[in-house]
């Protein structure tokens, strides 16, 4: 059933009233929730990601001082990854990059479908990473890209031109980042929209690399 076809013959209701309860259907109510969530206009949807930048940009550039990556880099997966910080992995867990546990994760966890499954192919629930403080967070995604484990993924990500936003967007997706085949053009599209490259011009700067 199309959601075109769900909203046609009565919304809301009868698209969750007739639905039959199967394996995806911890799936199809994930989908719903996250369309109604995170439906807005266009401007809508800059405003808050213009907001979202005046409140995080801080911690962006704190973390490209400490690490070496990119504010602008950070910020648009920020901003991709937590849908401008109003996805409930953002507001419940301080989950700003939707990191998942992984096999070394220690610290605290909270479990949402996305989509892993179990060897019947049954949709279960995925771990992901939570924090005390949005910092954390940011500090965690840090650490996730410079992590010797996965150097062959990320590691030459830090051999780049510091201002090339668009060759470390590339990389990301190489690197498997996320599934999504255009994640690189959403995150460039994102950073360009936003003038995000001036945060880290602005760093270069402040540290001396290149003249004000």
């Amino acid at each position: 059933m199309s959601w075109s076809a769900a909203s046609s013959l009565g919304g809301k209701y009868w698209a969750l009233k007739n639905l039959q309860w199967t394996s995806t259907y911890p799936l199809f109510v994930l989908l719903f929730v996250s369309f109604q969530a995170f439906a807005q206009t266009p401007a809508e949807e800059k405003a808050l990601k213009i907001a979202y930048v005046k409140k995080f940009s801080w911690l962006a550039i704190e973390e490209m001082k400490r690490t070496g990556i990119p504010a602008s880099i950070k910020l648009a997966q920020a901003i991709v990854e937590s849908h401008s910080g109003i996805s409930s992995l953002a507001t419940e867990a301080n989950n700003h990059f939707g990191l998942k546990c992984g096999k070394d994760w220690m610290g605290q966890a909270i479990y949402k479908y996305d989509d892993d499954r179990d060897a019947n192919g049954v949709l279960v629930e995925s771990c992901f990473q939570a924090y005390s403080t949005i910092r954390q967070s940011y500090m965690s995604h840090s650490a996730h890209l410079s992590n010797p484990a996965k150097m062959d993924r990320y590691g030459y990500l830090f051999a780049l031109d510091i201002l090339d936003y668009r060759a470390w967007a590339e990389g990301l997706q190489k690197g498997g980042y996320s599934t999504n085949p255009i994640y690189a053009n959403i995150l460039i599209q994102t950073i360009e929209d936003l003038g995000l490259k001036e945060l880290d011009l602005r760093v270069l700067r402040e540290t001396g690399y290149i003249r004000p």
